[in-house]
C-alpha cells in the first residue's frame, strides 16, 4: 500500500497507456473491416470494367455514336407519336367568371351543333345541360375545381362534335367522373370510376360514358370519328341493344328503310245495270233476293275475276330491308399527357 502511494503517478500512467492501447486495437480492427469492404467494392468495379471492356458490342467510339443515333431516332418517334395525343385544352389558371363564360358558350355551341346536324337531345324541348346542371345553377366555384371542370367541358364538346358529325338520331345521355362536391347528387356522373394516372407515361385517363340511338351506319361513323380524332380517346367497351322502343324524340325522325310489301290491287270496274234490274234488286225480286231465285254460285277463289289484277306467283324468298335503330352505350377514356419538367443541368 505504501508502494502504491509512493508510485501513484506511475500506476496512473500505466492505466492510461493500457486504455490507449485497447482503443488503438479497437480502431485497427474497425479500420481493417472498412478497408476490406472498400477493397471488395474496388474488386467488383474492376471486374465490371473488365467485363464491359470485353463485352460485345464494345463501348468504343463507333458504338457510342451508334447509340446516340438510336437515341435521336427514339426522340423523333416520341415527337411523332405526340401528334396522336394532342390535348383537348391546356387550362392552367381559370377564375369563376371565365369558367362560367366558357361553360355557357360551349353548351350553346353544342346545342346549335345538334340542331344543325338533326340530332335530338334529351329532355326536349327543355334545355340540356350536358352533365353540368349543378355548375349552371351556381356562380361561385372552388378554385381547385376550376381547371378540371374546364377540361371536362372541352372534352365533352369534342365527344359531342364527333357524334354530331356522325348524325346519330338521338343523344340519350352523357356521364362523366365527378369533380366538385356538387356532383355527388348528380345523376350524370360516373360514381366509382375516377381518373387514373399511368405511373410509366404519366398520362391521366379520364372516363366518360355516352349513350346514343341510331343505326349501324351511325355507330360506324362514331367509331371512325374517335379513330380519326386529333385528340386521344380510347374506346374501352361498347354495349349495343336491339329491339328497342323509340322515344318520342326519335319517332319524329323519318325512317329511310321502310318499303311497301305489296302493291294494292286495282279495283274492278263497276258493272253497267239497267233501271229495271236496280228496281228488282231493291225490292228483293231479282236473283238472290227475298222473293227471287237463289243466287248463282260464287266463282272459285283460285280463278281471278274478269278484269281483276292477278299478282305474279312467287318463285323464291323475298328480302326486305327492315333495319331497326340501335341503342349504343359506349365507355371511353380521354388521355391527357402531362408534360414533366426536366431539371436543368447544374441544379
Amino acid at each position: 500500500m505504501k508502494w502504491l502511494k509512493k508510485n501513484l503517478f506511475l500506476v496512473a500512467g500505466g492505466l492510461v497507456a493500457l486504455g490507449l492501447l485497447g482503443f488503438a486495437i479497437f480502431f485497427l480492427i474497425n479500420s481493417k473491416q472498412a478497408v476490406d469492404e472498400v477493397s471488395a467494392q474496388l474488386s467488383g468495379q474492376t471486374e465490371e470494367l473488365k467485363s464491359l471492356a470485353t463485352h460485345d458490342p464494345h463501348p468504343n467510339q463507333e458504338n457510342i455514336e451508334a447509340a446516340r443515333k438510336e437515341q435521336k431516332k427514339l426522340a423523333a418517334f416520341l415527337q411523332e407519336a405526340r401528334k396522336f395525343f394532342v390535348p383537348v385544352a391546356n387550362f392552367t389558371n381559370v377564375d369563376s367568371a371565365a369558367f362560367k363564360t366558357l361553360l355557357e358558350t360551349t353548351i350553346s355551341e353544342m346545342v346549335h351543333g345538334a340542331d344543325k346536324a338533326g340530332v335530338a337531345l334529351p329532355n326536349a324541348p327543355a334545355k340540356y345541360d350536358f352533365t353540368f346542371k349543378p355548375q349552371r345553377s351556381s356562380v361561385v366555384f372552388a378554385p381547385e375545381n376550376l381547371v378540371p371542370l374546364a377540361t371536362q367541358v372541352a372534352e365533352i364538346k369534342a365527344i359531342c362534335d364527333i357524334m354530331f358529325d356522325a348524325r346519330v338520331q338521338l343523344l340519350v345521355g352523357l356521364r362523366r367522373s365527378p369533380v366538385a362536391k356538387e356532383d355527388t347528387d348528380a345523376t350524370d356522373c360516373l360514381f366509382g370510376r375516377k381518373p387514373m394516372t399511368n405511373a410509366v407515361t404519366g398520362a391521366v385517363l379520364v372516363p366518360y360514358e355516352i349513350v346514343f340511338q341510331g343505326f349501324s351506319t351511325e355507330l360506324a361513323a362514331v367509331l371512325e370519328g374517335f379513330y380519326r380524332s386529333a385528340n386521344c380517346f380510347i374506346v374501352k367497351n361498347i354495349d349495343v341493344q336491339t329491339n328497342i322502343v323509340q322515344s318520342a324524340a326519335a319517332e319524329t325522325i323519318p325512317s329511310y328503310f321502310s318499303y311497301p310489301t305489296a302493291l294494292p290491287a286495282p279495283s274492278a270496274p263497276p258493272s253497267q245495270q239497267s233501271a229495271t234490274e236496280l228496281m228488282m234488286r231493291r225490292y228483293g225480286l231479282g236473283p238472290g233476293g227475298r222473293y227471287g231465285r237463289p243466287p248463282p254460285p260464287l266463282p272459285s277463289s283460285s280463278a281471278p275475276a274478269p278484269g281483276a289484277f292477278a299478282p305474279p306467283p312467287r318463285r323464291g324468298p323475298e328480302t326486305i330491308l327492315d333495319e331497326r335503330p340501335l341503342k349504343v352505350t359506349m365507355y371511353l377514356e380521354a388521355v391527357r399527357l402531362i408534360e414533366q419538367v426536366r431539371p436543368r443541368a447544374g441544379k
